[in-house]
């Protein structure tokens, strides 16, 4: 009987002492993983800002052993989604939304032997050459979690950091993708209005014409503030002439205006109309890259159609500001094959 006795105090000493020794253990974890990414931060916030976006780039989305699980309400705060994997089962909450700058998510975790919370959030601040995105995940293991994880040997941040910088890589390889996707429209007729426009001339090798086309623009806006004189219409580029050749281009960059203006005559901004036209239109949704090819498009409709271009120069115009357009997969651009219609 003593021997039982002993025994039975031995434990009861080790089981108390165990759990002063847990107790007193530090539970607390937070671990970090920084990425920069060339991208605005309005792009990259709209993958992490609604739970359905996330399977875009989430690490553990791919795994065979995670089942998730969209709530009815994936964005906003209150918007979650749950999961189940091998060990037990669990969800993320949003709690937090700070457009543009960062999201916090709470996410409670569930075991047949431990439960664990903890806040999860990804910030992001711009950096010269795009977002750098900050994902951090806190929280304070309790007594049960301290033992769960002495007696099988987890270390959470050995977890945790390889899952969180492969999410970072996925992230930066979608962003980079979706702003590379392009639409080119199917060619078709229009009639263009015509109408009154500023502008400036130049010839250009095709290398430098993006460039001359931005300070052309520049001239024309600031010669605009000045006279007080507001656009009837979004900027535009007409192609005078081109030499494919000599890869050469004469053209004008212009903004229309809704009334005739007659400039100084020193001046270097000019004003003309433009005569209505009829016109084969196709549009390019994404980056200007894929120009040309929306160009080769539109050449070949005319020609399978028989159309005869007009005298009238083709022209292109900026539907939206780049520099209001975050995502360059957005921009607009229109481009007009005038011809000689047959009515």
């Amino acid at each position: 009987m003593k021997v039982l006795k002993y025994l039975f105090l031995l434990i009861l000493i080790t089981f108390i002492g165990g759990a002063v020794f847990f107790s007193l253990k530090d539970g607390s974890y937070s671990i970090t993983e920084k990425k920069t990414i060339q991208a605005h931060p309005s792009v990259v916030y709209e993958q992490l800002a609604d739970f359905k976006n996330w399977q875009n780039w989430n690490p553990w989305s791919s795994s065979p052993d995670v089942t998730n699980t969209l709530g009815e309400q994936t964005t906003g705060i209150d918007g979650n989604y749950s999961f189940t994997d091998e060990y037990g089962n669990g969800s993320m909450t949003f709690t937090e939304l700070n457009p543009d700058k960062s999201i916090q998510a709470q996410m409670n975790y569930h075991t047949s032997l431990t439960n664990s919370e903890s806040i999860v959030s990804m910030t992001l601040n711009p950096v010269e050459n795009g977002t750098e995105v900050v994902w951090n995940i806190k929280g304070e293991d309790g007594l049960k979690n301290k033992v769960m994880n002495f007696i099988f040997g987890l270390d959470l941040e050995n977890e945790i950091r390889p899952m969180y910088q492969k999410g970072l890589a996925n992230l930066e390889e979608y962003v980079s993708a979706s702003m590379k996707k392009y639409e080119i429209s199917n060619p078709g007729l229009v009639d263009y209005g015509g109408g009154y426009i500023l502008y400036k001339s130049k010839s250009s090798n095709m290398a430098n014409f993006s460039k001359e086309m931005g300070t052309m623009l520049q001239d024309i806006m600031k010669y605009m503030k000045e006279e007080n004189i507001s656009m009837f219409g979004m900027p535009m580029s007409i192609y005078e002439k081109m030499d494919i050749s000599n890869n050469s281009v004469i053209f004008s960059t212009a903004v229309p205006v809704r009334d005739r203006v007659i400039p100084a005559a020193d001046s270097s901004v000019l004003c003309t109309y433009i005569e209505p036209t009829r016109a084969v239109k196709i549009t390019l949704t994404g980056t200007y890259d894929h120009l040309q090819e929306a160009w080769k498009k539109g050449e070949i409709f005319l020609a399978q159609q028989g159309y005869i271009p007009s005298k009238q120069p083709p022209f292109e115009i900026y539907k939206t500001d780049p520099a209001l357009t975050p995502n360059p997969a957005n921009n607009v651009t229109e481009i007009y094959f005038p011809i000689i219609a047959n009515d």
